[in-house]
C-alpha cells in the first residue's frame, strides 16, 4: 500500500463517444484527421522495429530553431512530466525546498513527495492577484505560467525577477503559451529552464513529449541521466511533422482564442464569474450553486467538466474551449442545468 499523499486525479473517465468532454486540458480544435494522417504516412520513417533514435538530435534541433537556441539548449522527455521530473532530480543536488504557486498543477506535489523537496508557496496570493512577490527571492521555484488550473498567467517580469539572484533556480512551466503568445526570454538565464509541450498546441497528447530549454550546463547533465530511449520513434517524427506546419497550428490557436471569448462571455452572462484565461480552459464560479452540484447536473446530460477539491475552488469548474457549436451545446445546456438547481 502506498504511503504516498499527494495524488494525481485526471478527472473523470468517460468515453468520448458518448459524453461531450470538456473536463480534459487538450486542444479540441485539433482535429483526429490530420494525425491520423501523418501517422500513416511517417509509420515507415519511424522504423518502429528498431529503437528510436536515443539523443532526438534532429527534433532538438527543430525545437532550436523554433526558439531561437542551440541543440544542446534543449532536452526532450516523456511528455512534460518527465522532463520536470528529471529537471527536479538533478536540481535536488542543489536545492531541498520547491516554491510553487498557492493554486498549481498538482504534478508538482507528486513529484516533491517522491523526491523529497519541501514545498513552501509563493508570497503574493496568486490565485486572487495574478501577481507574485518575487523581490529579494532566493531558493527554487516552479511556475505554471499560464496555469494549469486557472488559465491564469503571472507576468514575465515578476518570473525574471524570481531568477535575478544567482543562486536561486527558476522553472518556467509554459505549456500552455503559445496561447498567451509567450516567448522564451532572450537571453535566457542560465539559472532557468523553459518548458513546453507537443500536447496542448499540437494536439499530441497520446505521444507523450514535452521538451525543456535551459543552459548546456544543465541540459548535458540531464542527458546523462535520462532513460536510454525516453522518446519512442513515433513521437520524434510526428512532432517534427507538427513543426513543419507551425503555421496551422498558430491559425487553430487564434480560433480557439476567439472561441474562448465567447465561453467566457457565455459563462458571465449566467452569472459566472471567470478567472482571466490564457490556457485552453475557463475556471469560473457561480454564486448560487456550488462547483459539485453544476459539474454533477452537467454529467446526467452527457457534458464533462472538472473540479477540483482544493478549498480555494472547489466550487469552480474548470470549462475546456471546444468547437463553437459544442460551446453553444455547453452554455444551453449549463442554462438548464441552473434552472433545474
Amino acid at each position: 500500500m502506498s504511503d504516498f499523499k499527494s495524488t494525481y486525479d485526471p478527472g473523470v473517465q468517460v468515453s468520448m463517444d458518448e459524453v461531450l468532454c470538456l473536463h480534459r486540458n487538450e486542444n479540441l480544435l485539433v482535429g483526429r484527421d490530420w494525425a491520423v494522417d501523418a501517422a500513416r504516412d511517417l509509420v515507415e520513417q519511424a522504423a518502429i522495429s528498431s529503437y528510436p533514435d536515443a539523443t532526438c538530435l534532429p527534433l532538438r534541433t527543430a525545437i532550436a530553431e523554433l526558439h531561437g537556441v542551440s541543440a544542446k539548449q534543449v532536452f526532450l522527455g516523456n511528455g512534460a512530466d518527465e522532463v520536470l521530473s528529471d529537471l527536479f532530480s538533478v536540481l535536488h543536488e542543489t536545492y531541498d525546498c520547491m516554491h510553487v504557486l498557492d493554486v498549481r498543477f498538482k504534478v508538482y506535489d507528486l513529484l516533491a513527495e517522491r523526491l523529497g523537496f519541501r514545498q513552501e508557496v509563493l508570497a503574493g496570493n496568486a490565485f486572487e492577484t495574478g501577481h507574485i512577490d518575487s523581490d529579494n527571492f532566493q531558493g527554487f521555484a516552479v511556475v505554471d505560467s499560464p496555469n494549469a488550473i486557472t488559465g491564469r498567467s503571472v507576468p514575465t517580469d515578476e518570473l525574471m525577477q524570481l531568477a535575478s539572484d544567482a543562486s536561486s533556480f527558476v522553472i518556467w512551466d509554459n505549456v500552455y503559451g503559445e496561447y498567451g503568445h509567450d516567448a522564451i526570454p532572450t537571453p535566457l538565464p542560465t539559472n532557468m529552464a523553459f518548458v513546453r509541450s507537443f500536447s496542448k498546441f499540437y494536439g499530441l497528447a497520446g505521444l507523450r513529449l514535452g521538451y525543456c530549454i535551459a543552459g548546456e550546463g544543465l541540459i548535458a547533465r540531464m542527458l546523462a541521466q535520462k532513460d536510454v530511449f525516453n522518446v519512442n520513434a513515433m513521437a520524434q517524427v510526428m512532432a517534427m511533422e507538427a513543426l513543419r506546419r507551425q503555421g496551422s497550428f498558430e491559425a487553430l490557436r487564434d480560433k480557439l482564442v476567439g472561441n474562448r471569448d465567447r465561453l467566457v462571455q457565455g459563462l458571465e452572462q449566467q452569472g459566472f464569474s471567470v478567472l482571466p484565461s490564457n490556457s485552453v480552459g475557463v475556471l469560473a464560479t457561480h454564486p448560487g450553486h456550488s462547483g459539485a452540484s453544476i459539474q454533477a447536473a452537467l454529467l446526467e446530460r452527457k457534458i464533462a467538466v472538472r473540479r477540483f477539491d482544493d478549498e480555494r475552488i472547489r466550487d469552480h469548474i474548470r470549462v475546456t474551449v471546444a468547437p463553437m457549436e459544442q460551446i453553444e451545446h455547453f452554455l444551453a445546456t449549463l442554462s438548464d442545468c441552473l434552472k433545474a438547481l
